[in-house]
């Protein structure tokens, strides 16, 4: 089985997307910040550009193949109201281009 982690050890940045993911709809407030305005929610987390934009954009494929936890990553779908059919497809596709 293939494992989701660009690398062996877990990066800074794949911790702190999944502190963001966590934050996003554990912490009081913070889901209502994030949807107002991503790019301001996120502003202040270290992270590269294509990170942010992949949480932003909620590029699910892109967050679970830089490490998210795939647990936060289905509880941030919930919280926002992203299908289960998106959810699914976006992870096939990454398994689709990687076979392809």
């Amino acid at each position: 089985m293939k494992s989701n982690w660009v690398q062996q050890i877990s990066s800074q940045a794949a911790y702190w997307m999944n502190r963001v993911l966590f934050d996003v709809h554990h912490l009081d407030s913070h889901l209502e910040a994030y949807r107002q305005d991503p790019d301001v929610y996120l502003a202040a987390v270290p992270l590269t550009e294509a990170l942010r934009a992949a949480i932003r954009d909620n590029d699910i494929g892109a967050m679970y193949m830089a490490g998210a936890n795939p647990y936060l990553l289905r509880a941030h779908c919930l919280g926002l109201h992203i299908s289960e059919a998106v959810f699914l497809d976006s992870l096939r596709a990454i398994g689709e281009s990687k076979n392809g």
